[in-house]
């Protein structure tokens, strides 16, 4: 979709050469995060996580194992690529399983089965590396950062200025830990060093050849400092520069300044914010004119005691299209923006619940009726009204009788 090619967002701009595109928060920041996997070790450890939770999960027996072993804690999660949040929580639920998942793969490489053993031996020798345990804790204190306002970017109720601030607390962390990585790290290596230290797993970096190719050559003696230079400094590095570059640009920054209009932001900020470069879309002496007027609205009615913490839709009520002609689109632009599309986004997964290979001569009406059950599913639906409306669809010889 937003190829610079042949994606929509391509076509739409050939069209409106001034349309901004705006895409979801939470996708943005999942891809950011994904930007993760450019460290060799971090994306050999994802890898090497989807392996084990594979190898549980394909057999009932091995699952059985491990099950037995965690005793009621969390269950191990699949990595999706798309589910931001489910990312987040299979990364910190492994990193917390660690040592339950060593102890299954111990157990089961025990076996006579052939399959089962040899496989559980080879995950075990990859997951008691010290790349890998590092790699994890480096990628979990980032998750940890992200996690929380990963989901909060999916709730129903977030708008612009809210999505703003959380990048920018997000951005204000992952830069702080890397003015201070060193410190961080040492804390970090502290607790995987621990870690290691129970898992019987020996300390030490990866041999290194006269000609590198495969990785960096970094020329330091301490085993610390190697896994800083080569893991923990550039994934802070990768993240924070591709969350610069999608949410700290130019169009988002012009987005972002929209809450701005807002009642209870209008009469704190500066009408100065709002400027337009391209004089053809809007006037900016007249729409400074209008800001002064707006703002100066909305104050007498806060000195009148009138409620000034309303919406953008209720905005739109409120202003009038003749005195504030250009307000009024701006707020329908807000009111219109897309902060995330993952509730949208929620039908495409209850598609594929509701037909699967056994319904698949499933028809359209039927298809329809059945999502938009599942979806709403919170609305109470009148039951007799139903009948009642199902009788009246042609004559009966036979009367319905609850």
């Amino acid at each position: 979709m937003t190829s610079n090619l042949k994606g929509a967002v391509q076509k739409i701009q050939s069209y409106a050469l001034n349309a901004f595109h705006c895409p979801c928060s939470n996708h943005a920041l999942n891809l950011s995060i994904s930007r993760s996997s450019s460290i060799q070790a971090i994306r050999n450890g994802i890898g090497l996580m989807k392996e084990v939770v594979a190898f549980f999960n394909l057999s009932s027996k091995r699952n059985y194992v491990l099950k037995t072993i965690l005793n009621g804690k969390q269950r191990l999660k699949s990595l999706c690529e798309t589910r931001g949040v489910d990312r987040h929580d299979s990364v910190l639920i492994f990193k917390s399983s660690l040592n339950y998942i060593v102890e299954a793969l111990t157990k089961i490489s025990d076996w006579n089965e052939q399959d089962s053993s040899s496989k559980a031996k080879t995950l075990l020798t990859a997951v008691c590396s010290c790349e890998f345990i590092i790699s994890l804790h480096s990628l979990s204190s980032l998750l940890c950062v992200t996690a929380s306002a990963s989901k909060l970017l999916q709730s129903v109720n977030s708008d612009i200025s809210q999505a703003a601030d959380i990048i920018t607390d997000i951005l204000s962390n992952l830069e702080n830990k890397r003015k201070n990585c060193n410190e961080e790290f040492k804390s970090l290596f502290r607790d995987a060093e621990i870690q290691m230290t129970k898992l019987d797993i020996e300390l030490k970096k990866p041999r290194i050849a006269s000609k590198q190719i495969s990785r960096s050559n970094y020329q330091t003696t301490s085993i610390e400092n190697y896994y800083k230079l080569s893991i923990y400094i550039p994934l802070l590095d990768n993240i924070i520069t591709d969350l610069k570059s999608r949410f700290l640009n130019e169009k988002y920054h012009a987005i972002s300044t929209l809450p701005l209009l807002l009642p209870r932001f209008i009469i704190k900020s500066d009408t100065e914010h709002f400027t337009f470069e391209d004089s053809n879309i809007i006037d900016a002496l007249e729409l400074k004119t209008e800001l002064q007027l707006w703002k100066s609205s909305w104050i007498r009615k806060k000195n009148e005691g009138e409620c000034i913490d309303c919406d953008a839709i209720k905005c739109i009520s409120d202003c009038s299209e003749i005195v504030f002609p250009n307000i009024k689109k701006l707020l329908g632009i807000m009111a219109c923006l897309p902060i995330s599309v993952a509730s949208a986004e929620r039908s495409f997964s209850t598609l594929r619940r509701l037909k699967t290979w056994l319904r698949s001569k499933m028809g359209q009406d039927r298809l329809c009726g059945l999502a938009l059950l599942h979806i709403y599913q919170e609305i109470n639906i009148p039951v007799d009204e139903i009948i009642e409306r199902f009788s009246r669809m042609k004559n009966r010889k036979l009367d319905f009788v609850l």
